[in-house]
C-alpha cells in the first residue's frame, strides 16, 4: 500500500462540496438587481420607481404605506405585467497562466466554452407548493396581481391589502449552452399574498403608514458542474508523486484507467426549497408643507426566510468509475480519508436560511410648473447582510466532511456556510410627469441601478452588473372613479469579468475552493429586460 497525499486530491472535490450552496446563494440574490421590476405598478415603472414621495394608490402598500391616506372611499386595483428577459454571455480566450496549465495537463483536449456565446430567453418558474421548476410556454412572463383599499366615511385612516411579486425570475439554458456550468435551470419566487396595511392622515401636512407583509418564498435550481482545469492540475501533481507506489494511478486526468475531462459535465446538482410564510413590516411617512412639494420615506424591515425542501447530486459515469477504482486501490484507507465512493447520486432534505434584506428609500416630488412634476428618490438596500449563507442537511454528508477539513470555519459534517460578501448599495431614481390635459398624464423615468454584486463576485448564475432602466407611460382617467395606467420599461445590465477577477466564476487561484468552472477565461455578460405593465383602478 502506498502513501496517498489526501489533502491534494481532496481539493478536486471542493467544487462539488460548495456548488450546491453556491447555486442557491447566487440565485437568491436575484432580488439584488430586480427590486421593484415585478411589482407591476405602471405608474411606478413609468416614473423610474421614483415614487416614495408620490406613492401610487393601493400599491402604496409596497412603495410607501403613508400614501394609503390619499385613498378615499373604496378602491380596487387590477394589474398585469408582461416581462421578457434575455441573458447573454461571451467567453473569450484563456489567460497565459491558464493556457499553460491546459497545455501541461489536457493532452490535446480543448475547451468548447472558449470563444463561445451563451444566450437564453426561456423562462422557468417556481410555482408555490409544486416540486421542481416549470418551463413557461410563452416568450414573456405574465403576472396578474391586485389589491383593494377602504377609507370609512368621516375617518382619517385608510385600510388596504394587496398581492404582488417582489421577485419572480428564472431561466433555462440549452443542454449544449456554455453557460450551463453555472446554472442550467433556475427559478426564484417571492410572492406577497397578504399585506394588511393602514395609512393615517395626521393633519394637513403629515401622513404616516405601516403594514405587515406575509409572503411565500421559493428557490428551485439545477446546474451541470465541471471540475476546473487548474484544480485538476493539483490532482495530477498528486498523481506524479504516486506513480512509484501504484500501477493504477497516473497520467494527466487519468485515474486507474479512467479519465475525467475538465471541460465536460462531472456532477449535476439540484436544490428545491420553499417556505409558505416569510413576514416583514413596512413603515412610511409623507410630508406636504405646500401644494407643490412633498417629501417621503419608507423603510421595509428585513425578513427571515427559513426554507425547507430537498437536494440531489447526480454523478457522471466517469466520476463514478474513477472513485470506484480509487477506493478499490486504497481499500479501508479510503474511508479514513473521507473520499467519495463513486455513488450514482445522493439525495436528502435540506434547510436554508435566507435573509430578505432591509430596504430604505427617501424622495421628493416637486411641481416645478403647473403641469410638470419632478420626482427624485435615493434608495438603499442592505445586501451587506449576505455575508454568508447557511445550509443544513438531514444527515452527514461525505463532501461536508471534506469541506470541514479544508475550511472548518465554514463547514461541519452536516452544515455548510457559503461566504457571499455582497454590498449594501445606494442608487438614485428620477421621474417626470406632465399633466397633458384633465384626463391624460404622461410620465417618463430613468433609474441607474448599481449592482449589489461586487466586481470580484460576478458570474453567470446571476449575470447582472450595473444597469440602467428607461421607462415611459401614461395615466388616463376615462370615467369618473375609473382610470387606466400603462408603462413600458427597458433595462440593460452589463458586466465585464476579466480572467482571474471573480471568485464566483473564473478565479485561477487553487486557494479559491468555491466553484470556478471558467477559471482563466475572460467573460462579458449582459441582460436585456423589457417590461410592459398595465393597471385598472376603480371606485366601488
Amino acid at each position: 500500500m502506498f502513501k496517498f497525499p489526501a489533502s491534494r486530491l481532496l481539493k478536486s472535490r471542493a467544487p462539488g462540496m460548495f456548488a450546491s450552496a453556491l447555486l442557491v446563494a447566487s440565485q437568491a440574490s436575484y432580488s439584488a438587481i430586480s427590486e421593484n421590476l415585478t411589482i407591476a405598478n405602471p405608474k411606478a415603472l413609468a416614473l423610474g420607481n421614483a415614487v416614495t414621495a408620490d406613492p401610487p394608490g393601493v400599491d402604496s402598500i409596497h412603495f410607501n404605506p403613508a400614501g394609503l391616506a390619499r385613498v378615499h372611499g373604496r378602491e380596487g386595483l387590477f394589474k398585469l405585467t408582461f416581462a421578457y428577459f434575455n441573458l447573454q454571455a461571451d467567453f473569450g480566450s484563456y489567460s497565459d497562466r491558464a493556457q499553460a496549465e491546459i497545455d501541461k495537463w489536457a493532452l490535446g483536449e480543448t475547451d468548447p466554452v472558449e470563444n463561445s456565446h451563451s444566450e437564453t430567453d426561456t423562462i422557468m418558474l417556481k410555482v408555490p407548493f409544486v416540486d421542481g421548476r416549470q418551463e413557461w410556454p410563452l416568450p414573456m412572463m405574465i403576472v396578474p396581481t391586485g389589491g383593494a383599499a377602504f377609507r370609512p366615511q368621516g375617518k382619517d385612516y385608510t385600510l388596504g391589502t394587496a398581492a404582488f411579486a417582489p421577485l419572480a425570475a428564472g431561466y433555462l439554458r440549452d443542454d449544449d449552452d456554455p453557460g450551463r456550468f453555472m446554472g442550467k435551470e433556475m427559478a426564484l419566487t417571492r410572492i406577497t399574498y397578504f399585506s394588511p396595511s393602514i395609512g393615517f392622515q395626521l393633519n394637513d401636512e403629515w401622513s404616516i403608514g405601516a403594514g405587515v407583509h406575509f409572503s411565500y418564498a421559493g428557490i428551485s435550481a439545477y446546474t451541470d458542474l465541471r471540475v476546473a482545469n487548474l484544480i485538476l492540475g493539483v490532482v495530477n501533481t498528486a498523481l506524479d508523486d504516486l506513480q512509484q507506489g501504484s500501477n493504477c494511478l497516473g497520467g494527466a486526468f487519468t485515474f486507474c484507467g479512467e479519465s475525467l475531462n475538465p471541460f465536460e459535465y462531472a456532477v449535476g446538482l439540484e436544490v428545491d426549497v420553499e417556505t409558505p410564510m416569510s413576514v416583514n413590516a413596512v413603515f412610511g411617512a409623507l410630508w406636504e408643507p405646500t401644494p407643490w412639494f412633498t417629501w417621503g420615506f419608507v423603510y421595509q424591515m428585513e425578513a427571515n426566510q427559513r426554507m425547507t425542501g430537498s437536494y440531489r447530486m447526480t454523478y457522471s459515469e466517469d466520476w463514478q468509475a474513477i472513485f470506484s477504482k480509487i477506493n478499490e486501490e486504497l481499500g479501508p484507507v479510503s474511508g479514513l480519508l473521507g473520499l467519495p465512493v463513486g455513488l450514482p447520486e445522493q439525495t436528502g432534505d435540506a434547510k436554508i436560511d435566507l435573509k430578505y434584506p432591509a430596504h430604505f428609500s427617501t424622495g421628493v416630488s416637486v411641481r416645478v410648473l403647473p403641469r410638470w412634476k419632478v420626482n427624485v428618490d435615493a434608495k438603499w438596500t442592505d445586501w451587506g447582510v449576505w455575508d454568508g449563507l447557511k445550509i443544513e442537511y438531514d444527515k452527514k454528508q461525505e463532501f461536508n466532511g471534506i469541506a470541514a477539513g479544508l475550511a472548518p470555519q465554514y463547514a461541519t459534517s452536516d452544515t455548510l456556510i457559503i461566504p457571499r460578501h455582497y454590498e449594501s448599495t445606494w442608487n438614485l431614481a428620477f421621474g417626470v410627469e406632465h399633466q397633458y390635459n384633465d384626463r391624460l398624464t404622461l410620465r417618463f423615468g430613468w433609474e441607474p441601478r448599481k449592482s449589489s454584486i461586487p466586481d470580484d463576485k460576478q458570474g453567470l448564475l446571476l449575470p447582472f452588473g450595473d444597469a440602467n432602466l428607461y421607462s415611459f407611460g401614461f395615466g388616463y382617467d376615462w370615467r369618473e372613479g375609473k382610470s387606466f395606467d400603462f408603462a413600458f420599461g427597458y433595462m440593460r445590465a452589463e458586466a465585464d469579468i476579466p480572467a482571474n477577477s471573480s471568485t464566483n466564476s473564473n478565479s485561477e487561484a487553487t486557494s479559491d475552493i468555491l466553484y470556478n468552472p471558467y477559471a482563466g477565461l475572460d467573460i462579458e455578460t449582459s441582460v436585456d429586460a423589457i417590461l410592459i405593465e398595465a393597471s385598472y383602478t376603480w371606485q366601488f
